[in-house]
């Protein structure tokens, strides 16, 4: 059986995307190394993130359409999440119905530190 193990991010701050992470997404870090330099994340189902520093990434570093996706049973829940993140000072737009040209969806892509795009949706109610 293949399984999707982790994925490793790039980032220009590691310690500013694990803040939102653990924050909106209730993720822990069960590994750091170096000072802001590197951190391993496991989310509440065990997905596995890695972030790792590097000052040369910016807003054009990742192609436009990239984007990691969190996808809940509710639009409570979404609203949520737009709270937890708001609350914590984080910018993201209020949800809204999404149409992107598939199934439609009801959520945000709120812009996480570090140029990583992040959706917040589940199917509409």
């Amino acid at each position: 059986m293949t399984s999707l193990n982790h994925i490793n991010l790039a980032v220009p701050n590691v310690p500013e995307l694990v803040s939102f992470f653990q924050t909106g997404f209730n993720f822990h870090i069960i590994a750091q190394r170096g000072l802001g330099k590197f951190a391993v994340l496991r989310g509440e189902d065990g997905f596995i993130l890695t972030l790792t520093h590097d000052k040369t990434v910016t807003s054009k570093t990742y192609p436009a359409p990239f984007h990691l996706g969190f996808r809940f049973d509710s639009p409570e829940e979404v609203h949520q999440h737009h709270t937890r993140l708001i609350d914590a000072g984080f910018d993201a737009p209020n949800p809204a119905l999404l149409s992107r040209g598939g199934d439609k969806a009801y959520g945000f892509y709120a812009h996480a530190p570090g140029a990583i795009v992040v959706e917040v949706s589940c199917r509409p109610a």
